[in-house]
C-alpha cells in the first residue's frame, strides 16, 4: 500500500519535472535568441527546437532518478546531497542530449542545451522545496495520510506497529483496533463507517482463516483496501512476491525475485553468445584439440559429473588438461589440497600436462562448456559448477544456495583472483554476492572483466 502510494507520488513529481525541463528548453532558446548583448549566429526557428523537447523531457527525470533524487526519505533532507543529486542529474541530461545529437548527426546550438540544464537545475530545486513545504502543511498531511484499522491479537498488533519505519508512521494514522477473537465479525463494519477507514491491516499471527474470514468479506464488500500480514518472520535472503497457484493467490518466497523478461533476456544472451562464440572460435577449438592429442595420449575432451541447478547432476565438458587416469590419482594428492573446505585445488598438480597448464592459466580448457550453455545446463555467467562428490561434502547447507541459479562459465570468483582465493567460504561469499545482486548489467560487467583476466592469465593455474 505504501509502496503503491509512494510510487504514485513519485510519478507525479517526475511528470512535473519533465514539464520543467520542457520549460527550461523554451527559456534557454529565448535567452539565446533574443538577449541583446550577445553577438551570436542566428538560431533556427523555435519549432525546430520543439522536436528536441521530448528527448529532454524524458531524459531529465530519468537522470534525476539515476541520482536517487526521487528515493530520498520524506521530510527536510540535507540540502547539499539534494542539490548535488539535482545538479548531477541535469549535467548527465546535458551530456546525454549532446551525445545523442552527435550520434544522430543533428545540429542544435550547444549553448541552448547547456542553458537548459542550468535552468532545469534551478526550477527542479524550486519545485522540490515547494513540494516539501506543501507536504508538511496540515491540509496535505490530511490528504496524504491513511486512516488505518488494525485487525489482530492485541500483542501481535502492538509488535507490528512497533516495527513501523519513520516513513510509514508519517503516512499512517491509526484510527482503531479490532480483535476478531474478542468481538463478533458483525461489529467490524461499524468501525469502518465510524472512522472512515482507508486501509485495514490484518495481522494473521496467532489467528486462523476462520477468524478473519468475516473481516475480509466486509472489506471486499465495501471496497476498502486491505493489507494482510502473514506473520512469517522476514529474512534478508527470501524476498516475497505475489503469485498464483491452483487458481488462488499465494506468496512466493524466492532468493532471487527478478522480472521474467530479465531472465528471458539472460537466456537469450546465453544461447546467442554461446552459438556465436562456438562458431567464431571453432578454428581455435580444433587447434587446441589437435595440440592435446599430439602431446599426450588420450581424448581431447574430458567430461565430468557436476552439480547444476538445484544440485541436479549433468556432464560438463572441458578440454583435457591432465594425463589419462588423473581421477584415479587424486586420492593420493588429497593431503596436499590448498583450498580450505570441500573443494580440491592444487597449484603444482603433477597430473597437469604442459599444454594443459597453458590452457588452465588462460581458461581455454573451459571453452567446450559453450556446448553446455547451448544445452541449457549452464549460463555464460554464474557460480562455477562443482563436482558432485565435492558438493556432497558441503558442511553447511547454506552453501547449497549457490546451486539456486544455473552455473556459469565465469563469475566473480573468475575475475577476482580465481585460484588465488584459497578459502571456499570466500568463494561462496562471492557467489552469493552475485546471486543477491544479480542484474543483466552485472552479467555484462563480469563478461567484460573476464576478457583481460583470461588474456593475462590472472589467478590461473
Amino acid at each position: 500500500m505504501l509502496t503503491h502510494h509512494r510510487r504514485a507520488h513519485t510519478r507525479l513529481h517526475q511528470a512535473l519535472d519533465a514539464c520543467l525541463f520542457g520549460v527550461s528548453l523554451t527559456a534557454a532558446y529565448a535567452l539565446r535568441a533574443w538577449f541583446p548583448l550577445w553577438n551570436l549566429p542566428e538560431l533556427e526557428p523555435f519549432v525546430d527546437y520543439l522536436r528536441l523537447a521530448p528527448l529532454v523531457m524524458l531524459l531529465g527525470p530519468a537522470m534525476l532518478a539515476l541520482q536517487h533524487f526521487y528515493t530520498r526519505p520524506p521530510g527536510p533532507p540535507p540540502r547539499l546531497p539534494e542539490i548535488g543529486a539535482i545538479v548531477g542529474g541535469c549535467v548527465l541530461t546535458v551530456i546525454g542530449v549532446i551525445f545523442i545529437l552527435f550520434l544522430l548527426r543533428l545540429q542544435y546550438a550547444r549553448s541552448v542545451v547547456i542553458m537548459t540544464g542550468v535552468f532545469a537545475s534551478l526550477l527542479v530545486s524550486t519545485r522540490a522545496g515547494l513540494t516539501r513545504w506543501l507536504d508538511r502543511t496540515n491540509l496535505a498531511r490530511e490528504q496524504l495520510s491513511r486512516r488505518v484499522l488494525w485487525v489482530g491479537l492485541p500483542g501481535e498488533t502492538a509488535r507490528l506497529r512497533g516495527q513501523l519505519s519513520a516513513d510509514e508512521r508519517e503516512f499512517l494514522d491509526t484510527a482503531a483496533e479490532f480483535n476478531p477473537r474478542a468481538a463478533p465479525a458483525s461489529a467490524f463494519p461499524a468501525l469502518l463507517h465510524e472512522h472512515s477507514i482507508n486501509v485495514v491491516v490484518v495481522n494473521l499471527a496467532g489467528l486462523t482463516p476462520a477468524d478473519v474470514q468475516g473481516v475480509l468479506a466486509a472489506c471486499e464488500r465495501e471496497g476498502v483496501e486491505t493489507l494482510v500480514h502473514t506473520g512469517i518472520p522476514h529474512t534478508p535472503v527470501f524476498r516475497p512476491e505475489l503469485d498464483r497457484f491452483a487458481g488462488e493467490p499465494v506468496i512466493a518466497y524466492r532468493a532471487q525475485p527478478v522480472p521474467a523478461w530479465q531472465l528471458f533476456a539472460k537466456r537469450l544472451l546465453d544461447y546467442a553468445g554461446a552459438a556465436a562464440l562456438l562458431a567464431v572460435l571453432s578454428p581455435l577449438l580444433a587447434l587446441i584439440a589437435m595440440a592435446i592429442r599430439l602431446t599426450s595420449p588420450g581424448p581431447a575432451l574430458f567430461r565430468q559429473r557436476r552439480c547444476g541447478l538445484n544440485g541436479r547432476p549433468f556432464d560438463m565438458f572441458k578440454f583435457r588438461s591432465m594425463v589419462r587416469g588423473a581421477e584415479e590419482q587424486r586420492a593420493a594428492l588429497e593431503a596436499r589440497n590448498e583450498m580450505k573446505g570441500p573443494v580440491f585445488k592444487l597449484s603444482a598438480d603433477p597430473r597437469v600436462t604442459p599444454v594443459g597448464r597453458f590452457l588452465r592459466r588462460h581458461g581455454l580448457d573451459e571453452l567446450p562448456q559453450f556446448w553446455n550453455v547451448l544445452r541449457g545446463e549452464m549460463s555464460l555467467v554464474g557460480p562455477r559448477p562443482l563436482p558432485v562428490e565435492e558438493v556432497h561434502r558441503f558442511d553447511d547447507d547454506a552453501h547449497r544456495r549457490r546451486l539456486s541459479v544455473l552455473p556459469g562459465l565465469t563469475c566473480h570468483w573468475q575475475v577476482r583472483g580465481r585460484n588465488q582465493i584459497d578459502d571456499f567460504h570466500e568463494w561462496v561469499r562471492l557467489d552469493l554476492e552475485y546471486i543477491d545482486n544479480w542484474s543483466l548489467w552485472l552479467d555484462l560487467k563480469i563478461l567484460l572483466a573476464t576478457v583481460p583476466a583470461v588474456l593475462f592469465g590472472r589467478g590461473g593455474r
